[in-house]
């Protein structure tokens, strides 16, 4: 897959659920120009996954208290257009990829009540056991996972 191939998942799928948070932006995610600084997008992300792994039934605390852990290992970015302090945004979180032991969601940012993109990305995940390294992903997470994401 190749990284732009990661922002475009297609439509939604029958039955898929589609995370969708609201964020309002806080005046310290802002620069001086009073526009959101590029890495709170990150954050933004973050929380339109843990917001998309709890639909599942297994949110990440529950994968934690197992002893593994989902931690990024690339992420990518585009910004189309500034938000603001103050504005209401909504962040769309979506699996894009499963695979065994990692995952891939896509996200997509616009302000509420509005259809134009401000922002999207990706971000990959893998999965690290209680001994540091990469492992698996549980069983019944991956069946979680595959039936919210309706793959």
């Amino acid at each position: 897959m190749r990284k732009d191939d990661r922002l475009n998942t297609g439509p939604v799928r029958p039955g898929e659920y589609v995370a969708k948070v609201p964020i309002r932006v806080r005046y310290a995610e802002t620069d001086a120009q009073a526009v959101v600084y590029h890495s709170n997008y990150f954050v933004y992300f973050e929380v339109g996954r843990t917001d998309w792994m709890a639909q599942t039934g297994i949110p990440y605390s529950a994968v934690e208290e197992r002893g593994f852990g989902l931690f990024i290992a690339e992420g990518h970015i585009r910004y189309l257009k500034s938000a603001r302090y103050d504005d209401e945004l909504i962040v769309e979180t979506r699996l894009a990829e499963l695979r065994t032991r990692s995952c891939t969601f896509n996200y997509r940012i616009h302000k509420d009540g509005e259809n134009e993109t401000l922002v999207e990305g990706w971000t990959a995940l893998v999965c690290i056991g209680s001994e540091g390294k990469v492992t698996p992903l549980p069983s019944d997470l991956t069946d979680a996972m595959r039936s919210t994401a309706a793959l």
